[in-house]
């Protein structure tokens, strides 16, 4: 299913969470997109065990701002700050990483399994 371009994309988020099946959304082929994008443009690397020179293979991305809470920014991958600069705001993380980011997981989340690999890893 495609996301509704009749209404605005908050009231249709909201309505998909109200009717527990907010999965459309991120089954939509808009998000699927937007997805693979932010993914190929870190180059499948999880941008938080990266920052900890642990490379990890991203296999979702994190919204800074949450679909729940800001619904309308779902699709939204930069804003623009009051200095003009642009910032993402979607992150390409691992599974571990996005489950700490959510507060699901208490433990360390950078642990480099066997040898470290180079950042060519996932070309």
């Amino acid at each position: 299913m495609h996301v509704p371009s009749d209404r605005p994309l908050a009231s249709w988020i909201r309505e998909l969470y109200a009717d527990d099946k907010i999965y459309v959304f991120y089954n939509s082929p808009e998000w699927k997109a937007l997805r693979h994008e932010v993914l190929e443009d870190h180059g499948f690397e999880c941008e938080a065990c990266a920052d900890h020179g642990v490379y990890v293979r991203a296999d979702t991305v994190h919204h800074e701002y949450h679909v729940h809470s800001h619904p309308g920014m779902a699709l939204t991958r930069f804003i623009e700050l009051p200095d003009g600069t642009r910032r993402e705001v979607l992150h390409p993380l691992c599974n571990s990483c996005h489950n700490a980011a959510h507060g699901r997981f208490d433990g360390p989340r950078h642990k480099p399994k066997g040898k470290p690999v180079t950042k060519e890893r996932w070309d």
